[in-house]
C-alpha cells in the first residue's frame, strides 16, 4: 500500500476516474461522502465530481488514497 493525500481537484478527478469510481453522499445528508466502486449502494446517492470537490472544500477535507494502480482504498480526512 502506498498512501498519499490529495487535495487538488485535478488529482482527485484523475484518481476517481482512472478507477471507475462514482462520487456519492449519504441520502438526505451532506455529512458523509464516499466513492463507490463496482455497484450502487442504496444508502448513497451519486453526485458529480464537481459536487464532491465543493463538499470537500466546504468541509475542509482531503482525500487519503492508495496510489498504486487499481487499488481503491480511500478515506476522507480533515485538513489542518
Amino acid at each position: 500500500m502506498s498512501l498519499r493525500i490529495i487535495i487538488k481537484p485535478g488529482q482527485i478527478q484523475d484518481w476517481v476516474t482512472t478507477r471507475n469510481g462514482v462520487p456519492a453522499r449519504k441520502h438526505g445528508s451532506d455529512a458523509e461522502l464516499r466513492i463507490l466502486f463496482g455497484g450502487e449502494n442504496s444508502e448513497f446517492e451519486p453526485i458529480t465530481i464537481d459536487e464532491l470537490i465543493e463538499a470537500m472544500k466546504f468541509r475542509r477535507l482531503a482525500l487519503l488514497v492508495d496510489q498504486e494502480a487499481g487499488n481503491t482504498f480511500h478515506r476522507f480526512v480533515e485538513r489542518g
